[in-house]
C-alpha cells in the first residue's frame, strides 16, 4: 500500500493546477462552471451508458477514489473537522444527484447488455427515460448543489478552519 500516499500527492497537484484559475474568482463566477461541470458529467453518465454501462460505472469509481485521495493527502493539514464540514454539503444533494445520474447510466447499459447478449432490451426507452429524470430531478439538484458549494460549503468550513 505505498504506492496510495505517492498516487494521492501526485493527484493533489494535478488537481491544484486545474483549479489555480477558479482560485480567484468570486462565488457567482465559480456558480457557473461548476454547475456546468456537474451537469455535463451527469449527462455524459447517462447517455455514456450505451456503453454497457462500463463510462458511468468508471466515472463513480473514479470519483470516489478522488475524493478518498484528496481527503487522505488533507487530513493531515486540515483535519477531519475541516474536511467534513467541506464535503457534507455535497452529500445532501450533490453527491446523491451524480448517483443518480450514474444508476440511469448503468440501467441503460444493462439494456445495452440485453440487446448485445440477443434478449429483449429497452435501450432507447431506458435512455429517453434516464433523460426525463436528469431534466426533471438531475439538473434541478446540481442547480441547488451548486448553490450550496459556493455559497454555504465554505461559511460551514470557515467554522471549522483555525486562522
Amino acid at each position: 500500500m505505498r504506492a496510495a500516499p505517492v498516487v494521492s500527492d501526485e493527484m493533489l497537484k494535478r488537481l491544484e493546477e486545474m483549479l489555480r484559475p477558479f482560485a480567484s474568482l468570486g462565488p457567482l463566477e465559480l456558480f457557473v462552471p461548476i454547475f456546468v461541470n456537474n451537469a455535463a458529467k451527469a449527462l455524459g453518465a447517462i447517455l455514456l451508458g450505451v456503453l454497457l454501462g462500463l463510462p458511468p460505472l468508471l466515472f463513480i469509481i473514479f470519483n470516489g477514489f478522488t475524493i478518498g485521495a484528496v481527503i487522505s493527502v488533507l487530513k493531515a493539514s486540515l483535519g477531519y473537522g475541516t474536511i467534513i464540514a467541506s464535503l457534507a454539503p455535497h452529500g445532501v444533494i450533490e453527491i446523491p444527484m451524480l448517483l443518480l445520474a450514474t444508476a440511469l447510466g448503468l440501467s441503460v447499459g444493462k439494456e445495452s447488455l440485453n440487446r448485445l447478449a440477443g434478449r429483449k432490451s429497452q435501450v432507447k426507452s431506458r435512455l429517453l427515460s434516464g433523460l426525463r429524470v436528469y431534466i426533471k430531478w438531475v439538473l434541478p439538484g446540481l442547480l441547488v448543489a451548486a448553490a450550496i458549494e459556493v455559497f454555504i460549503t465554505p461559511a460551514i468550513a470557515s467554522f471549522f478552519t483555525t486562522p
